[in-house]
């Protein structure tokens, strides 16, 4: 059984901290947490590492919902039209259609860390990032737990 199948049929464990790491042109991190590549079919989750100065530009996806989880730090979360300060514990919701992004002012000294889950997985995404959903790792899988 491949990794991908034993997710699909028992579930896993998964860490935000890893992941295959996409590096956007600005230079900042997202890390592809749980995807359908590794078996998640129904949502994914994407990690954002924003160091002071970087952004996840305003974006929308047609066909995902979104909810973006301030996991560590302070920072600011786009909806619809305009820049809300977040801090820890903050969730923002972004219906299928609906503009958002994230950003760490410059003026900030410390990391902000968000968590985008998204139903269904974000295809759109995935395709900006030249990450193939369908790349799949066929060796025997044991979990480590």
């Amino acid at each position: 059984m491949t990794k991908k199948e034993y997710v699909q049929q028992y579930g896993g464990k998964f860490n935000i901290n890893e992941g295959e790491v996409w590096t956007m042109p600005n230079g900042h991190d997202v890390h592809f947490t749980l995807t359908p590549k590794v078996g998640s079919l129904h949502f994914n989750i994407a990690t954002g590492w924003h160091i002071p100065g970087k952004e996840f530009a305003p974006h929308v996806h047609p066909v995902s919902a979104e909810l973006l989880v301030v996991y560590e730090g302070e920072g600011e979360c786009f909806l619809g039209d305009k820049w809300i300060p977040c801090k820890k514990g903050d969730v923002i919701y972004a219906p299928p259609g609906v503009y958002h992004g994230t950003r760490n002012p410059a003026t900030n000294t410390e990391e902000f860390v968000t968590l985008g889950i998204a139903t269904p997985p974000q295809l759109d995404l995935y395709t900006r990032a030249a990450y193939d959903v369908m790349d799949d790792d066929k060796s025997k899988f044991e979990p480590e737990w």
